[in-house]
């Protein structure tokens, strides 16, 4: 058995035109995520998934110059991740983090620009993960993320400024051992103190140059209490902890003392101080670097503080066939239609009263939840929402319609609130497919009910599934082939916490003898079961699972397969172990272990499980790594490849993976396309 990379889906937009240009309507990102200021004022962003460097003037309105193309040459990258000026020189640091190296990049005021020296990818130091970088009195530090100790433990290394090594820093020797886990962001005080954003542990470290504590006022060597750490600036004797609590930057003093949050944002994480009460913010996720201007004076630990957006770069990546976090896929798995059918359709205006019943419902159901603010979408989201709702109306009066609505790979494309499709695998094949969705859709899957349901336009067409993470709904579609679109059929589930309801839903799957829908709460650590009556209306069957780490306990459940006899097989992520149910859904065993590895049964946060042809296939987010096990959990095969490399099949954020006839199709939410892998 074999998996080799065939081809991917999602479009890559990278073309520019002559530099220097007017940088609005002329740069699509894709995933940034480090950005820093030059010694001339000049704005350098690493521009992470397309594999370069941009440069913009202080305002960003102009490109001014490229640098960098994707391999492993002096002047190439795979994944620049994080960028730090050198404070008296004209060198900028690189972290070239799928290339296990650092870069030093020499520049002039004309924007030459080479890269001079190359590091850490060979003796003595082998670095596995160069993330995160702060500069002191001549000396460099670097996060090693994927670094695997002797006990896991990941470290920091440190350089001299023209990269000879000098230590590790393995811990923090603090009354209690302090170890990292997956280090990320870095930074740096005026007193050359180090701020850590320990990613693993979800606390941010402070300590020196020789791993010796450097405690807060509490007395800890760390900041806690924070739901996620990737990152850390400190400016002006401020900590700024971006994404610490969601959708927002936490602000905490010198001392550790809690100042307030900065709110308005979705996923930030590097934070550079560009000039007096103005910062450069990276969204990856958004594929945008913005410019915000904070009134200090307004930070307080009681109420967020809105920051005011004076300018921000990157497109809606929307362009045809490019994707933005794409999450899930699914093809159509339906029996081969028995004989013929004629779709009865509804005249249009019957149609359109039905439809706009139906959207009512849907949205009102969303509003009524006790859900983030920004479900409700702010001004900027509900003006791009009805744009795609206007490009709707475009797409079905020209009749843009799929040839063969059974012969489709549906994606879910939640960056743009979508679904596409395509026929076929290739880079620029997807085409929107749907009508809009809100922010959030995450899991799809296919469902051919044993019978056609009362108002299913062709029983010939499988539904297609989509659970919502953040509303906890979980949203039935069928295509309409009069319009060539998907229209939603039914709907189930809520946000919260009771039986009936769901809580961070992502995966699902469907029973391929009861027919039954299985969700994976995740949020509620647990599985969820429900079915559809002869009218579409979906109700509860069961819920099996808790929190905690027994035979019969979750731990972020994240997605589940089911084999033609019945068999549930389910990624348990941070027990790091696939759960084995029965057809009667009772507990029959686990396989897998905590640990680094692509050619074995350890883990690091297994997200995403599928079925095909007597095999199982796991995606082990952490190791980047697809492994092939049998029905006992006994190890087989893998691939792997961490990278942004589009001819190689490379993983950098992989989602929930689906399997068909030999093929395997892994979305990638960090590099906007999926990967698609042959089985031989």
């Amino acid at each position: 058995m074999g998996i080799a990379y065939h081809t991917y889906i999602g479009k890559q937009v990278t073309h520019l035109p002559n530099l220097p240009c007017r940088a609005a309507g002329n740069v699509s990102l894709n995933t940034p995520v480090g950005n820093c200021i030059d010694r001339f004022g000049r704005i350098w962003l690493a521009d992470t998934a397309h594999n370069r460097l941009l440069v913009f003037d202080r305002k960003m309105k102009k490109l001014l110059a490229s640098f960098g193309s994707v391999g492993s040459g002096s002047q190439q990258f795979n994944m620049p991740f994080r960028l730090l000026p050198h404070p008296e020189k004209p060198w900028i640091y690189v972290s070239d983090i799928a290339n296990k190296r650092i870069h030093i990049l020499e520049y002039n005021q004309t924007l030459n620009i080479r890269s001079i020296h190359r590091f850490g990818a060979g003796e003595p130091v082998h670095l596995e993960g160069p993330n995160g970088l702060a500069f002191y009195e001549g000396k460099l530090c670097v996060a090693d993320e994927f670094y695997e100790g002797p006990d896991n433990e990941s470290r920091l290394v440190v350089f001299d400024e023209n990269g000879n090594w000098l230590r590790d820093i393995n811990v923090v020797h603090a009354q209690e051992a302090v170890h990292f886990l997956w280090p990320q962001g870095l930074s740096c005080d005026n007193n050359g103190h180090l701020y850590i954003a320990n990613t693993g542990f979800a606390t941010v470290v402070r300590c020196d140059w020789n791993g010796n504590p450097v405690p807060f006022a509490n007395g800890k060597t760390y900041l806690d209490d924070i739901d996620l750490a990737r990152d850390v600036s400190v400016i002006d004797d401020r900590i700024l902890i971006p994404g610490a609590k969601q959708y927002s930057v936490s602000v905490y003093d010198i001392d550790g003392q809690f100042s307030g949050s900065l709110s308005g944002f979705f996923s930030p994480i590097q934070v550079t101080k560009l000039h007096q009460d103005v910062l450069l913010i990276t969204e990856p996720i958004l594929a945008s670097l913005q410019i915000h201007k904070v009134d200090w004076s307004d930070l307080s630990p009681e109420l967020p503080t809105t920051t005011l957006v004076i300018g921000q770069l990157g497109d809606e990546r929307d362009r045809k066939g490019q994707l933005h976090f794409v999450t899930s896929v699914a093809g159509d798995t339906s029996p081969t239609a028995q004989g013929e059918y004629t779709s009865q359709y509804p005249l249009v205006s019957e149609w359109w009263d039905q439809h706009f019943q139906q959207q009512d419902k849907w949205l009102n159901s969303i509003h009524q939840l006790d859900a983030p603010s920004w479900v409700s979408m702010t001004l900027s989201t509900q003006l791009e929402w009805t744009q795609r709702w206007q490009q709707t109306w475009v797409r079905i009066f020209l009749g843009d319609k799929f040839d063969d609505p059974n012969q489709l790979l549906w994606l879910v494309d939640a960056g743009n609130y979508q679904l596409q499709a395509t026929e076929r695998s290739q880079p620029d094949a997807a085409r929107p497919g749907s009508l809009p969705l809100l922010p959030g859709s995450l899991g799809i899957c296919s469902l051919t009910p044993t019978t056609p349901l009362i108002g299913q336009l062709n029983p010939d067409l499988s539904l297609l599934v989509v659970s919502n993470y953040i509303s906890g709904i979980i949203t039935i579609y069928q295509y309409d082939e009069f319009i060539g679109e998907l229209v939603p059929f039914s709907y189930f589930g809520g946000l919260g916490h009771a039986d009936w309801q769901l809580f961070k839903p992502q995966g699902i799957a469907v029973d391929p003898i009861s027919r039954d829908i299985y969700v994976t709460d995740s949020g509620n650590n647990r599985i969820c079961r429900w079915r559809l009556n002869a009218h579409g209306i979906a109700g509860l069957v069961s819920t099996f699972g808790q929190k905690g780490h027994g035979d019969q306990d979750f731990f972020t459940p994240t997605d589940i397969t089911i084999t033609p006899d019945g068999q549930k097989y389910i990624t348990d992520q941070n027990n790091n172990r696939v759960v084995i149910y029965d057809r009667h859904d009772k507990y029959v065993g686990s396989f897998g272990q905590q640990g680094y590895g692509t050619d074995n049964d350890n883990f690091l946060l297994p997200t995403s499980i599928d079925f095909d042809e007597g095999k199982l296939f796991v995606s082990d987010l952490v190791n980047r790594a697809i492994k092939v096990f049998d029905q006992q959990g006994q190890f087989i095969d893998s691939f792997s490849g961490f990278g942004a490399d589009p001819s190689k099949g490379e993983l950098w954020m992989p989602y929930l993976l689906h399997a068909h006839n030999r093929t395997l199709y892994l979305p990638d939410c960090a590099l906007n396309r999926v990967n698609v892998y042959k089985i031989s």
